[in-house]
């Protein structure tokens, strides 16, 4: 009877990840930002996860429902811009918005983030010595460059 109980318990957890699963698209590119020092601009279709040192994320969701919505932890301000869009801000941050469309701006220190989906990708370092660091579709990671480097996001980027 125990092992019946696990075993309902754990199906019922992995049901909720697999329609999750069974909405990527065969077409989804990955990007993985390290420790950058900016502003990284996402604009999409898909899951982002994400946090920083110290700084702001403005997050605009247009449509209701088609998704998790924006969920922050760990703010210490926010900021209502329209119905749809909200600023937050603050140390040691964490952000994520799980399926649907997104615009994701993130400003500050300390960014850390992986994103699964398709759209417009912006990173536009500080201009310091160590700006960190971003890898798309598991390419090798490279500098974050000291101007706004702009790139579409998918399976078949480069």
């Amino acid at each position: 009877m125990r092992r019946l109980l696990t075993f309902a318990m754990l199906a019922a957890l992995a049901l909720p990840a697999a329609a999750v699963a069974r909405e990527r698209g065969l077409n989804d590119g990955t990007l993985s930002v390290k420790d950058a020092h900016g502003m990284v601009t996402i604009q999409g279709r898909g899951a982002v996860i994400g946090s920083f040192a110290k700084g702001s994320v403005t997050i605009s969701d247009p449509i209701e429902n088609d998704g998790t919505g924006p969920i922050v932890t760990g703010d210490e301000w926010s900021k209502d811009r329209s119905d749809t869009t909200t600023t937050w801000g603050g140390t040691r941050v964490r952000f994520r918005d799980i399926g649907g469309a997104f615009k994701i701006v993130v400003r500050g220190r300390g960014i850390n983030l992986s994103f699964v989906g398709k759209g417009t990708v912006i990173l536009n370092g500080a201009g310091t010595d160590d700006n960190g660091t971003y890898a798309a579709n598991e390419a090798e990671y490279s500098l974050i460059p000291d101007f706004p480097f702009t790139f579409q996001l998918s399976a078949t980027s480069p």
